[in-house]
C-alpha cells in the first residue's frame, strides 16, 4: 500500500490517469492535488514530511551511510549550480583552512551561498541547507595584473573548482578553526520523460534572449537534445539575472520537472 512517502509517484500515476480523458495538468499541479487527498495543506508541507521521515530513517543508519563531515566554502555573492567549472577567490581565514582541509578529503568539498552577503563570519542560520559538491581541480595566486585591476585580490587565493550534484546540509559550522558540515548525498530520482516540457522551457529561453538581446553562448548540447528536465532547468537558471534567493530557489527545488516549471514560470514573468 502507498503511502505519503510515495507522492511523486502517485502524482505520476495521477497525471497519467487524467491525460487517458484529454486532461491535462502539470506535475506541481499533481503534487498539490495529492497532498490534499493525503489531507496535507499543500505539498510544500508534505515535502517536509516526507524529508523529516527520511531524517529519522538516517539516524538509525551507521553515520558512514547517510553522509559525512566536509569542508565548506560560504558565497556571499552566488548561487553554485551542478555540473560547471567554477573560478573562485577566496581570503577568509576559515575558508581557506577549509581548502587546506579539502587535500586530505580527495580534494571533496561542498559549495553553499549565503543567505545574507553582508556576513563576514557565517554560522548555521546564516547559510542555506541545499548546496553542491565540488571537486578542487587547480590553486593558484593572483598575478600582479589581476591585483593591479581589483586591490582586493592581493592576499587571495584562486581555486577553479568542478561541481557535481546537490547536497544537503546540516551542522554548519566554524569552530574547529575551518567551515565545514554535516552533508547527504541528495538522489534527484530516475529521470522522468518530459520531452514537451524541454521543449518549451528551450523556446522560451531562446524567446527571452531574443527580446532582451543578451549574449548568451551556445550551448552544447542543445537544450532540446537534453532528457533531464532538472539539468535543464539548472543550465537555464544559471543564465538568467535572478535575485539569489531566486536562484537559490531553483537550486532548492529538488523535484526535476517542478523545476523546469518554476524556471519557466521565472522565464515568463
Amino acid at each position: 500500500m502507498r503511502d505519503f512517502r510515495d507522492a511523486k509517484g502517485m502524482a505520476q500515476s495521477l497525471r497519467e490517469a487524467i491525460a487517458a480523458k484529454q486532461i491535462t495538468i502539470s506535475h506541481s499541479e499533481a503534487l498539490e492535488i495529492v497532498s490534499k487527498m493525503l489531507g496535507v495543506a499543500d505539498w510544500n508541507t508534505l515535502s517536509a514530511l516526507i524529508n523529516t521521515d527520511r531524517g529519522r530513517l538516517a539516524q538509525a543508519k551507521p553515520a558512514e551511510e547517510v553522509g559525512k563531515i566536509l569542508p565548506v566554502f560560504p558565497i556571499k555573492d552566488l548561487v553554485p549550480f551542478p555540473n560547471v567549472q567554477l573560478p573562485l577567490w577566496i581570503k577568509r581565514p576559515r575558508t581557506v583552512q577549509a581548502l587546506s582541509q579539502a587535500f586530505s578529503s580527495r580534494r571533496e568539498l561542498v559549495l553553499v551561498a549565503q543567505r545574507n552577503p553582508d556576513v563576514e563570519e557565517p554560522v548555521g542560520e546564516d547559510v542555506y541547507d541545499v548546496g553542491v559538491i565540488a571537486h578542487v581541480l587547480d590553486v593558484g595566486s593572483p598575478s600582479v595584473e589581476a591585483i593591479a585591476r581589483s586591490p582586493a585580490l592581493e592576499g587571495s587565493t584562486q581555486v577553479l573548482l568542478q561541481t557535481q550534484g546537490r547536497v544537503g546540509i546540516r551542522n554548519f559550522s566554524g569552530q574547529a578553526g575551518r567551515y565545514e558540515a554535516h552533508v547527504e548525498h541528495i538522489d534527484e530520482g530516475v529521470i522522468q520523460a518530459s520531452q514537451n516540457l524541454i521543449e518549451d522551457a528551450a523556446a522560451q529561453f531562446e524567446a527571452y534572449v531574443a527580446a532582451r538581446g543578451l549574449v548568451v553562448p551556445q550551448l552544447w548540447p542543445p537544450l532540446r537534445d537534453l532528457h533531464d528536465p532538472g539539468r535543464v532547468a539548472d543550465i537555464i537558471a544559471q543564465r538568467l539575472p535572478l535575485p539569489l534567493r531566486e536562484r537559490q530557489g531553483v537550486l532548492g527545488t529538488l523535484d526535476p520537472v517542478a523545476r523546469l516549471e518554476l524556471v519557466v514560470a521565472q522565464l515568463g514573468s
